[in-house]
């Protein structure tokens, strides 16, 4: 049997962070989560997820940043994006100008919605 697709979740929120990775593993993902972007790029290169779900606005290192180190660590990784804060949006637009592109979702995040997203990244099935 295939090993489930690892996420990574980096939020520095950790109850945001120890919530998304529950939603993920009641879903039959494997899931780990770090609290700055720093740690996100350290795990990622290390543990090499199937998809890593980052927080924009962090200390230590912004989720933009982690996300641009990471895709030129593992390209075939898939990042998603997620923030609740409007000046994210300005941050993303240099990002994709500089020929980065991410999924990104609004915070509060929908499990519903990223659950549809990450299954389409992954080719995993809903357990349900």
């Amino acid at each position: 049997m295939k090993e489930a697709p690892l996420i990574l979740v980096a939020d520095d929120e950790p109850l945001v962070a120890h919530t998304l990775v529950e939603i993920l593993k009641a879903e039959g993902f494997r899931a780990i989560s770090v609290t700055n972007g720093a740690a996100a790029v350290e795990w990622a290169e290390r543990a090499r997820p199937a998809v890593v779900i980052c927080d924009v606005m962090m200390p230590t290192l912004d989720g933009i940043e982690a996300a641009k180190r990471i895709r030129k660590l593992l390209p075939d990784t898939e990042i998603v994006l997620f923030s609740g804060q409007a000046a994210s949006g300005s941050m993303i637009d240099r990002a994709c100008a500089e020929g980065y592109t991410f999924k990104v979702l609004p915070k509060p995040i929908r499990p519903d919605l990223l659950l549809q997203l990450i299954r389409e990244m992954t080719g995993m099935e809903s357990t349900k």
